[in-house]
Protein backbone atom coordinates (compact mmCIF):
# COMPACT_ATOMS: atom_id res chain seq x y z
CA UNK A 1 0.00 0.00 0.00
CA UNK A 2 1.23 3.02 -0.87
CA UNK A 3 1.67 6.13 1.32
CA UNK A 4 -0.67 9.44 1.67
CA UNK A 5 3.04 11.38 0.52
CA UNK A 6 3.01 9.19 -2.50
CA UNK A 7 -0.42 9.48 -3.28
CA UNK A 8 -0.05 12.99 -2.85
CA UNK A 9 3.13 13.69 -5.34
CA UNK A 10 1.22 11.48 -7.79
CA UNK A 11 -1.80 13.20 -8.05
CA UNK A 12 0.35 16.34 -7.98
CA UNK A 13 2.31 15.33 -10.65
CA UNK A 14 -1.12 13.96 -12.75
CA UNK A 15 -2.74 17.55 -12.20
CA UNK A 16 0.99 19.50 -13.44
CA UNK A 17 1.04 17.14 -16.49
CA UNK A 18 -3.07 17.55 -16.98
CA UNK A 19 -2.00 21.70 -17.15
CA UNK A 20 0.65 21.02 -19.67
CA UNK A 21 3.74 22.28 -17.00
CA UNK A 22 5.14 18.62 -17.11
CA UNK A 23 5.71 16.50 -20.60
CA UNK A 24 2.87 13.68 -20.18
CA UNK A 25 4.64 9.87 -19.78
CA UNK A 26 2.86 9.09 -23.69
CA UNK A 27 0.31 11.02 -25.74
CA UNK A 28 -1.52 9.99 -28.53
CA UNK A 29 -0.94 12.38 -31.16
CA UNK A 30 -4.56 13.91 -33.31
CA UNK A 31 -6.51 10.95 -32.67
CA UNK A 32 -10.24 11.38 -33.96
CA UNK A 33 -11.45 10.87 -31.04
CA UNK A 34 -14.89 8.62 -30.35
CA UNK A 35 -17.11 10.74 -27.73
CA UNK A 36 -19.28 7.95 -26.55
CA UNK A 37 -21.33 10.26 -23.94
CA UNK A 38 -21.96 13.34 -26.55
CA UNK A 39 -21.51 11.03 -29.27
CA UNK A 40 -19.39 13.06 -31.73
CA UNK A 41 -16.08 12.80 -33.01
CA UNK A 42 -13.26 15.78 -32.06
CA UNK A 43 -9.64 15.83 -33.23
CA UNK A 44 -7.21 15.79 -30.50
CA UNK A 45 -4.59 14.79 -28.41
CA UNK A 46 -4.93 11.93 -25.54
CA UNK A 47 -2.43 12.78 -22.81
CA UNK A 48 -1.85 9.89 -20.46
CA UNK A 49 0.13 10.02 -17.16
CA UNK A 50 0.94 6.57 -15.18
CA UNK A 51 -1.90 4.18 -16.29
CA UNK A 52 -4.66 7.26 -16.72
CA UNK A 53 -5.82 9.48 -18.92
CA UNK A 54 -5.19 13.07 -18.04
CA UNK A 55 -5.74 15.70 -20.43
CA UNK A 56 -7.42 16.02 -24.10
CA UNK A 57 -6.58 18.86 -26.39
CA UNK A 58 -3.32 19.73 -27.20
CA UNK A 59 -0.06 17.61 -25.25
CA UNK A 60 3.32 16.93 -25.71
CA UNK A 61 5.05 13.59 -24.20
CA UNK A 62 8.01 11.43 -23.45
CA UNK A 63 6.53 8.74 -25.83
CA UNK A 64 4.38 9.49 -28.53
CA UNK A 65 1.93 7.59 -31.05
CA UNK A 66 0.82 9.26 -34.50
CA UNK A 67 -2.58 8.97 -34.33
CA UNK A 68 -3.18 11.26 -37.81
CA UNK A 69 -6.47 9.31 -39.60
CA UNK A 70 -7.01 6.95 -36.92
CA UNK A 71 -10.18 6.82 -34.63
CA UNK A 72 -9.39 6.41 -30.59
CA UNK A 73 -12.39 4.76 -28.85
CA UNK A 74 -12.34 3.35 -25.15
CA UNK A 75 -11.11 -0.25 -24.81
CA UNK A 76 -13.77 -2.73 -24.73
CA UNK A 77 -15.49 -3.93 -21.83
CA UNK A 78 -17.20 -7.11 -21.71
CA UNK A 79 -19.44 -7.04 -19.05
CA UNK A 80 -20.14 -10.84 -18.17
CA UNK A 81 -18.17 -13.62 -19.37
CA UNK A 82 -16.56 -16.64 -18.20
CA UNK A 83 -13.01 -16.54 -19.07
CA UNK A 84 -12.66 -20.80 -18.38
CA UNK A 85 -15.18 -21.48 -21.24
CA UNK A 86 -12.19 -20.28 -23.59
CA UNK A 87 -10.27 -23.39 -22.57
CA UNK A 88 -7.45 -21.14 -22.54
CA UNK A 89 -5.62 -19.51 -18.84
CA UNK A 90 -5.94 -15.75 -17.98
CA UNK A 91 -2.84 -15.58 -19.62
CA UNK A 92 -3.58 -16.98 -22.97
CA UNK A 93 -7.29 -15.18 -23.50
CA UNK A 94 -5.47 -11.70 -22.57
CA UNK A 95 -2.85 -12.72 -25.28
CA UNK A 96 -5.85 -13.26 -28.07
CA UNK A 97 -8.31 -10.47 -26.84
CA UNK A 98 -6.20 -6.94 -25.79
CA UNK A 99 -4.50 -6.94 -29.44
CA UNK A 100 -8.42 -6.93 -31.00
CA UNK A 101 -9.34 -3.99 -28.50
CA UNK A 102 -10.80 -5.85 -25.39
CA UNK A 103 -8.70 -4.41 -22.39
CA UNK A 104 -11.50 -5.51 -19.45
CA UNK A 105 -13.53 -7.78 -18.71
CA UNK A 106 -15.86 -8.45 -15.36
CA UNK A 107 -15.71 -12.22 -14.84
CA UNK A 108 -18.27 -14.53 -12.82
CA UNK A 109 -15.36 -17.39 -12.37
CA UNK A 110 -17.49 -19.51 -11.25
CA UNK A 111 -16.52 -22.64 -13.80
CA UNK A 112 -13.21 -22.51 -12.47
CA UNK A 113 -15.28 -21.68 -8.02
CA UNK A 114 -17.25 -25.06 -9.11
CA UNK A 115 -13.82 -27.29 -9.05
CA UNK A 116 -11.76 -25.06 -6.91
CA UNK A 117 -13.58 -23.06 -4.64
CA UNK A 118 -12.30 -19.83 -3.41
CA UNK A 119 -8.95 -21.21 -4.75
CA UNK A 120 -10.22 -21.23 -8.05
CA UNK A 121 -11.08 -17.44 -8.17
CA UNK A 122 -7.63 -16.30 -5.92
CA UNK A 123 -6.12 -18.24 -8.95
CA UNK A 124 -7.87 -16.09 -11.72
CA UNK A 125 -7.24 -12.94 -10.16
CA UNK A 126 -3.22 -13.86 -9.29
CA UNK A 127 -2.82 -14.78 -12.97
CA UNK A 128 -4.31 -11.83 -14.15
CA UNK A 129 -1.97 -9.19 -12.74
CA UNK A 130 0.71 -10.42 -15.11
CA UNK A 131 -1.13 -9.43 -17.90
CA UNK A 132 -2.56 -5.76 -19.70
CA UNK A 133 -6.15 -7.23 -19.16
CA UNK A 134 -7.97 -5.39 -16.57
CA UNK A 135 -10.12 -8.34 -14.70
CA UNK A 136 -12.94 -7.96 -12.22
CA UNK A 137 -14.52 -10.52 -10.66
CA UNK A 138 -17.58 -11.13 -9.10
CA UNK A 139 -18.07 -13.38 -6.33
CA UNK A 140 -20.22 -16.44 -7.63
CA UNK A 141 -23.38 -16.48 -5.83
CA UNK A 142 -24.15 -20.58 -6.89
CA UNK A 143 -21.49 -23.02 -6.34
CA UNK A 144 -23.14 -25.38 -7.34
CA UNK A 145 -25.69 -23.47 -9.57
CA UNK A 146 -29.03 -25.79 -7.92
CA UNK A 147 -28.80 -28.57 -5.75
CA UNK A 148 -29.79 -30.71 -8.48
CA UNK A 149 -25.75 -31.75 -9.47
CA UNK A 150 -22.39 -32.13 -7.35
CA UNK A 151 -20.32 -29.76 -7.65
CA UNK A 152 -16.30 -30.14 -6.36
CA UNK A 153 -16.62 -27.02 -4.06
CA UNK A 154 -19.06 -25.45 -1.84
CA UNK A 155 -19.34 -20.93 -1.40
CA UNK A 156 -21.53 -20.48 1.29
CA UNK A 157 -22.42 -16.41 2.57
CA UNK A 158 -19.68 -16.11 4.34
CA UNK A 159 -16.73 -17.33 1.52
CA UNK A 160 -18.79 -14.67 -0.53
CA UNK A 161 -18.19 -12.28 2.26
CA UNK A 162 -14.50 -13.29 2.41
CA UNK A 163 -14.30 -12.64 -1.28
CA UNK A 164 -15.56 -9.23 -1.50
CA UNK A 165 -12.54 -8.11 0.73
CA UNK A 166 -10.52 -9.06 -2.35
CA UNK A 167 -8.81 -6.40 -4.15
CA UNK A 168 -10.82 -6.73 -7.98
CA UNK A 169 -14.11 -8.34 -6.57
CA UNK A 170 -17.03 -5.95 -7.24
CA UNK A 171 -19.73 -7.74 -6.45
CA UNK A 172 -22.13 -10.54 -6.62
CA UNK A 173 -21.74 -13.18 -9.44
CA UNK A 174 -24.99 -14.22 -11.73
CA UNK A 175 -27.50 -15.31 -9.17
CA UNK A 176 -28.98 -18.18 -10.68
CA UNK A 177 -31.13 -19.70 -8.62
CA UNK A 178 -33.98 -17.69 -9.51
CA UNK A 179 -36.46 -19.81 -8.09
CA UNK A 180 -34.79 -19.82 -4.34
CA UNK A 181 -34.86 -15.93 -4.83
CA UNK A 182 -38.29 -15.84 -5.58
CA UNK A 183 -39.24 -18.32 -2.84
CA UNK A 184 -37.30 -16.60 -0.01
CA UNK A 185 -35.34 -19.28 0.81
CA UNK A 186 -32.74 -19.06 3.61
CA UNK A 187 -29.16 -19.75 1.40
CA UNK A 188 -29.53 -17.37 -1.83
CA UNK A 189 -31.30 -14.69 0.37
CA UNK A 190 -28.26 -14.92 3.49
CA UNK A 191 -26.17 -14.62 -0.32
CA UNK A 192 -28.01 -11.66 -1.53
CA UNK A 193 -28.03 -9.88 2.23
CA UNK A 194 -24.13 -10.44 2.30
CA UNK A 195 -22.94 -8.71 -0.93
CA UNK A 196 -21.77 -5.26 -1.66
CA UNK A 197 -21.94 -3.56 -5.08
CA UNK A 198 -23.27 -5.00 -8.00
CA UNK A 199 -25.50 -8.42 -8.09
CA UNK A 200 -26.09 -9.51 -11.45
CA UNK A 201 -29.00 -12.06 -12.25
CA UNK A 202 -30.20 -14.99 -14.68
CA UNK A 203 -33.37 -15.10 -15.26
CA UNK A 204 -34.23 -16.83 -18.33
CA UNK A 205 -38.35 -16.72 -19.25
CA UNK A 206 -39.18 -15.01 -15.96
CA UNK A 207 -41.87 -12.74 -15.87
CA UNK A 208 -44.86 -11.13 -13.63
CA UNK A 209 -44.97 -10.98 -10.00
CA UNK A 210 -42.22 -13.62 -9.92
CA UNK A 211 -39.62 -11.00 -11.83
CA UNK A 212 -40.62 -8.18 -9.53
CA UNK A 213 -39.97 -10.65 -6.67
CA UNK A 214 -36.37 -11.47 -7.60
CA UNK A 215 -35.57 -7.79 -8.51
CA UNK A 216 -36.99 -5.93 -5.75
CA UNK A 217 -34.12 -8.69 -4.10
CA UNK A 218 -31.70 -6.07 -5.48
CA UNK A 219 -30.95 -8.07 -8.60
CA UNK A 220 -29.98 -5.15 -11.63
CA UNK A 221 -29.29 -7.18 -14.54
CA UNK A 222 -30.02 -10.09 -16.77
CA UNK A 223 -28.26 -11.99 -19.50
CA UNK A 224 -30.44 -14.58 -20.17
CA UNK A 225 -33.49 -12.71 -22.43
CA UNK A 226 -34.01 -14.52 -25.62
CA UNK A 227 -37.10 -12.32 -26.68
CA UNK A 228 -37.73 -8.81 -27.58
CA UNK A 229 -40.83 -8.99 -25.15
CA UNK A 230 -38.90 -10.59 -22.07
CA UNK A 231 -35.98 -8.05 -22.90
CA UNK A 232 -38.33 -5.23 -22.94
CA UNK A 233 -40.25 -6.19 -19.95
CA UNK A 234 -36.93 -5.98 -17.42
CA UNK A 235 -35.84 -3.14 -19.29
CA UNK A 236 -39.43 -1.55 -18.27
CA UNK A 237 -38.47 -2.72 -14.38
CA UNK A 238 -35.61 -0.99 -14.46
CA UNK A 239 -32.89 -3.98 -14.80
CA UNK A 240 -29.76 -3.74 -17.18
CA UNK A 241 -30.50 -6.10 -20.05
CA UNK A 242 -26.81 -7.70 -21.55
CA UNK A 243 -27.46 -9.03 -25.15
CA UNK A 244 -25.57 -12.31 -25.43
CA UNK A 245 -24.07 -13.04 -28.92
CA UNK A 246 -21.65 -15.83 -28.59
CA UNK A 247 -20.52 -19.38 -30.38
CA UNK A 248 -23.61 -21.11 -29.65
CA UNK A 249 -26.12 -19.31 -28.06
CA UNK A 250 -26.70 -15.41 -30.39
CA UNK A 251 -29.65 -13.16 -28.68
CA UNK A 252 -28.72 -10.56 -30.75
CA UNK A 253 -31.03 -10.63 -33.70
CA UNK A 254 -33.81 -10.74 -31.51
CA UNK A 255 -33.04 -8.29 -29.09
CA UNK A 256 -31.89 -5.68 -31.85
CA UNK A 257 -34.85 -3.66 -31.14
CA UNK A 258 -33.57 -2.63 -27.32
CA UNK A 259 -29.79 -2.33 -28.63
CA UNK A 260 -28.90 1.20 -28.09
CA UNK A 261 -31.33 1.68 -25.00
CA UNK A 262 -28.42 2.83 -22.15
CA UNK A 263 -29.52 0.34 -20.18
CA UNK A 264 -28.20 -2.30 -22.77
CA UNK A 265 -24.84 -4.23 -23.08
CA UNK A 266 -23.26 -6.44 -25.52
CA UNK A 267 -21.40 -8.98 -23.62
CA UNK A 268 -20.15 -13.41 -24.78
CA UNK A 269 -21.50 -14.76 -20.97
CA UNK A 270 -17.84 -16.68 -22.06
CA UNK A 271 -19.63 -18.13 -25.30
CA UNK A 272 -17.18 -17.69 -27.31
CA UNK A 273 -14.48 -20.51 -28.44
CA UNK A 274 -10.97 -19.99 -28.96
CA UNK A 275 -11.29 -20.60 -32.93
CA UNK A 276 -13.77 -18.36 -32.96
CA UNK A 277 -11.51 -15.43 -30.95
CA UNK A 278 -8.74 -16.35 -33.28
CA UNK A 279 -10.76 -16.70 -36.52
CA UNK A 280 -13.34 -13.98 -35.89
CA UNK A 281 -12.33 -11.79 -33.11
CA UNK A 282 -13.69 -11.25 -29.27
CA UNK A 283 -15.93 -7.80 -28.31
CA UNK A 284 -14.50 -6.64 -31.87
CA UNK A 285 -16.41 -9.66 -33.21
CA UNK A 286 -19.71 -8.91 -31.54
CA UNK A 287 -19.43 -4.89 -32.45
CA UNK A 288 -19.61 -5.65 -35.80
CA UNK A 289 -22.45 -7.93 -35.84
CA UNK A 290 -24.33 -5.46 -34.01
CA UNK A 291 -23.46 -2.65 -37.19
CA UNK A 292 -24.59 -5.59 -39.61
CA UNK A 293 -27.60 -5.59 -37.44
CA UNK A 294 -28.36 -1.51 -38.03
CA UNK A 295 -27.10 -0.58 -35.16
CA UNK A 296 -25.54 2.45 -35.02
CA UNK A 297 -21.78 2.82 -34.49
CA UNK A 298 -21.20 4.99 -31.43
CA UNK A 299 -24.44 3.23 -29.41
CA UNK A 300 -23.06 -0.35 -30.26
CA UNK A 301 -19.60 1.32 -28.84
CA UNK A 302 -21.57 2.76 -26.06
CA UNK A 303 -23.23 -0.86 -25.23
CA UNK A 304 -18.96 -1.75 -25.06
CA UNK A 305 -18.01 0.65 -23.42
CA UNK A 306 -19.80 3.35 -21.09
CA UNK A 307 -22.99 1.41 -20.09
CA UNK A 308 -20.91 -1.62 -18.59
CA UNK A 309 -18.62 0.87 -17.53
CA UNK A 310 -21.15 2.90 -15.55
CA UNK A 311 -23.11 -0.48 -14.09
CA UNK A 312 -20.18 -1.73 -12.82
CA UNK A 313 -18.56 1.21 -11.27
CA UNK A 314 -15.48 0.73 -13.53
CA UNK A 315 -13.37 3.76 -14.08
CA UNK A 316 -13.42 3.60 -17.97
CA UNK A 317 -15.57 3.59 -20.83
CA UNK A 318 -14.82 7.17 -22.34
CA UNK A 319 -11.89 8.36 -23.88
CA UNK A 320 -11.95 11.45 -20.63
CA UNK A 321 -9.16 12.88 -17.98
CA UNK A 322 -9.28 10.11 -14.96
CA UNK A 323 -10.25 7.48 -16.66
CA UNK A 324 -8.03 4.19 -17.00
CA UNK A 325 -5.84 5.28 -20.24
CA UNK A 326 -7.32 2.06 -21.98
CA UNK A 327 -7.33 3.05 -25.59
CA UNK A 328 -7.93 1.54 -28.91
CA UNK A 329 -6.85 2.79 -32.44
CA UNK A 330 -8.94 2.00 -35.31
CA UNK A 331 -8.41 2.39 -38.96
CA UNK A 332 -11.87 1.78 -39.62
CA UNK A 333 -14.73 3.00 -36.97
CA UNK A 334 -17.47 0.39 -38.86
CA UNK A 335 -14.85 -2.31 -39.42
CA UNK A 336 -13.37 -2.29 -35.59
CA UNK A 337 -10.13 -2.72 -37.98
CA UNK A 338 -7.40 -2.31 -34.89
CA UNK A 339 -4.43 -0.30 -35.70
CA UNK A 340 -2.95 -0.08 -32.31
CA UNK A 341 -3.71 -0.93 -28.48
CA UNK A 342 -2.72 1.03 -25.25
CA UNK A 343 -4.13 -0.83 -22.08
CA UNK A 344 -3.19 0.94 -18.95
CA UNK A 345 -0.95 3.36 -20.07
CA UNK A 346 1.47 0.95 -22.23
CA UNK A 347 1.65 -0.99 -24.91
CA UNK A 348 0.72 -4.23 -24.11
CA UNK A 349 3.27 -7.13 -23.29
CA UNK A 350 2.39 -10.69 -22.75
CA UNK A 351 3.85 -13.18 -20.23
CA UNK A 352 3.25 -17.06 -19.66
CA UNK A 353 1.75 -18.32 -16.22
CA UNK A 354 3.41 -21.24 -14.51
CA UNK A 355 -0.11 -22.71 -13.13
CA UNK A 356 0.71 -24.95 -9.60
CA UNK A 357 0.09 -28.77 -9.63
CA UNK A 358 -2.32 -28.79 -7.65
CA UNK A 359 -4.79 -27.25 -9.85
CA UNK A 360 -3.83 -29.84 -12.45
CA UNK A 361 -5.13 -33.37 -10.60
CA UNK A 362 -8.56 -32.47 -10.13
CA UNK A 363 -10.68 -35.34 -12.24
CA UNK A 364 -11.44 -38.20 -9.10
CA UNK A 365 -14.18 -40.26 -11.01
CA UNK A 366 -13.94 -44.12 -11.69
CA UNK A 367 -13.51 -45.28 -14.90
CA UNK A 368 -16.79 -46.76 -16.76
CA UNK A 369 -17.93 -50.52 -17.95
CA UNK A 370 -20.87 -50.43 -19.81
CA UNK A 371 -23.45 -51.67 -17.28
CA UNK A 372 -22.86 -48.03 -15.87
CA UNK A 373 -24.35 -46.09 -18.44
CA UNK A 374 -27.14 -48.63 -19.46
CA UNK A 375 -30.77 -47.52 -19.41
CA UNK A 376 -33.12 -50.00 -18.10
CA UNK A 377 -36.47 -50.46 -20.01
CA UNK A 378 -38.50 -49.14 -22.00
CA UNK A 379 -41.88 -46.75 -22.78
CA UNK A 380 -42.63 -43.72 -23.14
CA UNK A 381 -39.49 -41.53 -22.68
CA UNK A 382 -38.58 -38.11 -22.04
CA UNK A 383 -36.21 -37.14 -24.73
CA UNK A 384 -33.64 -33.61 -24.15
CA UNK A 385 -33.93 -31.97 -27.39
CA UNK A 386 -30.98 -29.68 -28.33
CA UNK A 387 -31.06 -26.63 -30.91
CA UNK A 388 -28.14 -25.00 -32.81
CA UNK A 389 -27.39 -22.01 -32.02
CA UNK A 390 -29.48 -22.19 -27.88
CA UNK A 391 -28.57 -23.20 -24.87
CA UNK A 392 -31.92 -23.74 -24.05
CA UNK A 393 -33.02 -27.49 -24.96
CA UNK A 394 -36.65 -28.86 -25.21
CA UNK A 395 -38.50 -31.87 -23.79
CA UNK A 396 -39.99 -34.56 -26.63
CA UNK A 397 -41.87 -37.43 -25.64
CA UNK A 398 -41.21 -40.86 -27.12
CA UNK A 399 -41.63 -44.41 -27.46
CA UNK A 400 -37.62 -45.62 -26.96
CA UNK A 401 -36.39 -48.95 -26.01
CA UNK A 402 -32.67 -47.73 -26.21
CA UNK A 403 -30.35 -45.52 -28.18
CA UNK A 404 -32.18 -45.37 -32.27
CA UNK A 405 -29.53 -43.88 -34.44
CA UNK A 406 -32.20 -43.63 -37.21
CA UNK A 407 -34.40 -41.38 -35.20
CA UNK A 408 -31.37 -39.22 -33.82
CA UNK A 409 -32.42 -41.00 -30.30
CA UNK A 410 -28.91 -40.99 -28.75
CA UNK A 411 -27.50 -41.50 -24.93
CA UNK A 412 -26.25 -38.77 -22.93
CA UNK A 413 -24.17 -39.10 -19.38
CA UNK A 414 -22.91 -37.10 -16.70
CA UNK A 415 -20.44 -38.97 -14.76
CA UNK A 416 -19.50 -37.20 -11.14
CA UNK A 417 -15.86 -36.01 -11.33
CA UNK A 418 -14.60 -34.82 -8.16
CA UNK A 419 -14.92 -37.18 -5.40
CA UNK A 420 -15.47 -40.42 -7.02
CA UNK A 421 -19.04 -41.31 -5.97
CA UNK A 422 -18.99 -43.55 -9.17
CA UNK A 423 -22.66 -41.79 -9.34
CA UNK A 424 -24.11 -41.49 -13.25
CA UNK A 425 -26.96 -39.47 -14.16
CA UNK A 426 -28.64 -41.17 -17.67
CA UNK A 427 -30.56 -39.70 -20.23
CA UNK A 428 -31.51 -39.52 -23.77
CA UNK A 429 -31.00 -36.89 -26.20
CA UNK A 430 -32.02 -35.62 -29.86
CA UNK A 431 -30.51 -33.29 -31.88
CA UNK A 432 -26.60 -34.31 -32.26
CA UNK A 433 -27.04 -36.41 -35.01
CA UNK A 434 -24.42 -39.20 -34.48
CA UNK A 435 -24.76 -42.29 -36.73
CA UNK A 436 -21.33 -43.62 -34.83
CA UNK A 437 -19.61 -42.96 -31.88
CA UNK A 438 -19.23 -40.63 -28.71
CA UNK A 439 -17.87 -37.73 -27.72
CA UNK A 440 -16.99 -36.79 -23.84
CA UNK A 441 -15.73 -34.04 -22.09
CA UNK A 442 -15.05 -32.07 -18.40
CA UNK A 443 -16.73 -29.11 -19.24
CA UNK A 444 -20.16 -29.34 -18.42
CA UNK A 445 -21.64 -26.55 -17.00
CA UNK A 446 -21.07 -25.62 -14.28
CA UNK A 447 -20.44 -28.19 -11.88
CA UNK A 448 -17.76 -29.63 -14.80
CA UNK A 449 -18.41 -33.24 -14.08
CA UNK A 450 -17.69 -34.90 -17.45
CA UNK A 451 -20.53 -35.18 -19.94
CA UNK A 452 -20.82 -37.59 -23.02
CA UNK A 453 -23.34 -38.27 -25.85
CA UNK A 454 -22.84 -41.45 -27.77
CA UNK A 455 -24.41 -44.17 -29.84
CA UNK A 456 -23.79 -46.78 -27.73
CA UNK A 457 -22.72 -47.95 -23.91
CA UNK A 458 -19.10 -49.06 -25.15
CA UNK A 459 -17.93 -46.18 -26.88
CA UNK A 460 -19.13 -43.79 -24.33
CA UNK A 461 -17.19 -45.43 -21.71
CA UNK A 462 -14.19 -45.61 -23.94
CA UNK A 463 -14.52 -41.54 -24.49
CA UNK A 464 -15.23 -40.84 -20.48
CA UNK A 465 -12.21 -43.21 -19.66
CA UNK A 466 -9.87 -41.34 -21.76
CA UNK A 467 -11.48 -38.17 -20.34
CA UNK A 468 -10.44 -38.99 -17.09
CA UNK A 469 -6.83 -40.79 -17.90
CA UNK A 470 -5.97 -37.21 -19.11
CA UNK A 471 -7.46 -35.35 -16.08
CA UNK A 472 -9.23 -33.53 -18.15
CA UNK A 473 -9.99 -32.47 -22.06
CA UNK A 474 -12.59 -33.57 -24.77
CA UNK A 475 -12.26 -36.89 -26.70
CA UNK A 476 -14.21 -38.50 -29.39
CA UNK A 477 -14.57 -42.13 -29.92
CA UNK A 478 -15.12 -44.04 -32.56
CA UNK A 479 -13.98 -47.64 -32.17
CA UNK A 480 -10.81 -45.92 -31.17
CA UNK A 481 -9.72 -42.95 -29.87
CA UNK A 482 -9.67 -40.78 -32.74
CA UNK A 483 -9.26 -36.88 -31.40
CA UNK A 484 -8.48 -35.42 -28.13
CA UNK A 485 -8.06 -31.98 -26.75
CA UNK A 486 -6.23 -32.05 -23.42
CA UNK A 487 -7.52 -29.44 -19.97
CA UNK A 488 -5.31 -30.34 -17.72
CA UNK A 489 -5.74 -26.86 -15.13
CA UNK A 490 -9.29 -27.55 -13.13
CA UNK A 491 -9.94 -30.13 -15.97
CA UNK A 492 -11.33 -26.80 -18.03
CA UNK A 493 -8.13 -24.63 -19.37
CA UNK A 494 -5.53 -25.90 -21.37
CA UNK A 495 -1.76 -24.90 -20.01
CA UNK A 496 -0.61 -25.03 -23.86
CA UNK A 497 -0.83 -21.53 -26.68
CA UNK A 498 -3.96 -20.22 -27.40
CA UNK A 499 -2.99 -21.70 -31.35
CA UNK A 500 -2.47 -24.96 -30.36
CA UNK A 501 -6.21 -25.27 -28.30
CA UNK A 502 -7.21 -23.70 -31.55
CA UNK A 503 -6.07 -26.15 -33.80
CA UNK A 504 -6.87 -29.24 -31.84
CA UNK A 505 -10.28 -27.95 -31.35
CA UNK A 506 -10.81 -28.53 -35.08
CA UNK A 507 -9.88 -31.52 -35.06
CA UNK A 508 -11.99 -32.36 -32.40
CA UNK A 509 -15.37 -30.70 -34.50
CA UNK A 510 -14.13 -32.41 -37.51
CA UNK A 511 -13.71 -35.55 -36.05
CA UNK A 512 -17.51 -35.13 -34.30
CA UNK A 513 -18.92 -33.61 -37.78
CA UNK A 514 -17.58 -36.78 -39.64
CA UNK A 515 -19.70 -38.88 -36.72
CA UNK A 516 -22.59 -37.28 -38.17
CA UNK A 517 -23.09 -34.20 -36.11
CA UNK A 518 -24.55 -30.75 -38.25
CA UNK A 519 -24.12 -28.76 -35.27
CA UNK A 520 -22.25 -25.59 -35.36
CA UNK A 521 -20.51 -25.04 -31.75
CA UNK A 522 -21.33 -28.92 -30.58
CA UNK A 523 -18.90 -28.58 -27.66
CA UNK A 524 -20.26 -25.90 -26.45
CA UNK A 525 -23.75 -27.62 -26.99
CA UNK A 526 -22.71 -30.50 -25.09
CA UNK A 527 -21.66 -28.67 -22.51
CA UNK A 528 -24.62 -27.13 -21.61
CA UNK A 529 -27.04 -30.02 -21.64
CA UNK A 530 -25.65 -30.58 -18.09
CA UNK A 531 -26.31 -27.39 -16.49
CA UNK A 532 -29.77 -27.37 -14.60
CA UNK A 533 -30.62 -24.04 -14.18
CA UNK A 534 -31.49 -23.05 -17.72
CA UNK A 535 -35.04 -24.57 -19.17
CA UNK A 536 -35.99 -27.07 -20.18
CA UNK A 537 -34.70 -30.94 -19.82
CA UNK A 538 -31.05 -31.50 -18.48
CA UNK A 539 -28.88 -34.22 -17.07
CA UNK A 540 -27.17 -33.59 -14.16
CA UNK A 541 -24.94 -36.83 -12.09
CA UNK A 542 -28.04 -37.06 -10.36
CA UNK A 543 -30.23 -37.93 -13.02
CA UNK A 544 -32.75 -35.95 -15.35
CA UNK A 545 -33.61 -32.65 -14.24
CA UNK A 546 -36.84 -30.54 -15.40
CA UNK A 547 -35.40 -27.47 -14.80
CA UNK A 548 -39.12 -25.83 -14.66
CA UNK A 549 -40.10 -28.17 -12.07
CA UNK A 550 -36.77 -27.83 -10.54
CA UNK A 551 -36.59 -31.37 -9.60
CA UNK A 552 -35.51 -34.86 -11.35
CA UNK A 553 -37.53 -36.87 -12.98
CA UNK A 554 -37.68 -40.34 -14.53
CA UNK A 555 -36.44 -41.32 -17.99
CA UNK A 556 -39.82 -43.45 -18.58
CA UNK A 557 -43.14 -41.87 -17.82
Amino acid sequence: MSSPTADIDKLRRIIEVARGDRRADLVVKKAQIVNVVTEEIIEADIAVCNDIIVGIGSYSGIVEIDARNLYAVPGLIDGHTHIEMSMLTVSEFARLVVPRGTTCVVADPHEIANVLGKDGVRLMLEEAKNTPLRLFCLAPSCVPSSPLETSGAVIDADDISELLDLDGVIGLAEVMNYPGVVNAENGIIEKIVTARGVIDGHAPGLTGKALNAYISAGIASDHESTSYYEALEKLRLGMWVMIREGSAARNLRALKGIAGNRHTMLVTDGDRSVTDIIEEGYLDYIFRRAVEEGIDEIRALQMLTLNPAEYFGINAGIVAPSRFADIVLLENLREFRVKDVVAGGKRPEFKRFKHPERVKKTVRAKKLVPNDVEIKGSGKARIIEVYDGEIVTGESVEFVSGIDVSRDILKAVVVERHSGSGRVGKAFVKGFGFQRGAVAQSIAHDAHNIVAVGTSDDEICNAVNRVIELQGGVVVSDGEIISELPLPVAGIMSNERAEIVAERLRDIERAIKDLGCKLKSPVITLSFIALPVIPKLKVTDLGLVDVEQFRIVDVFI
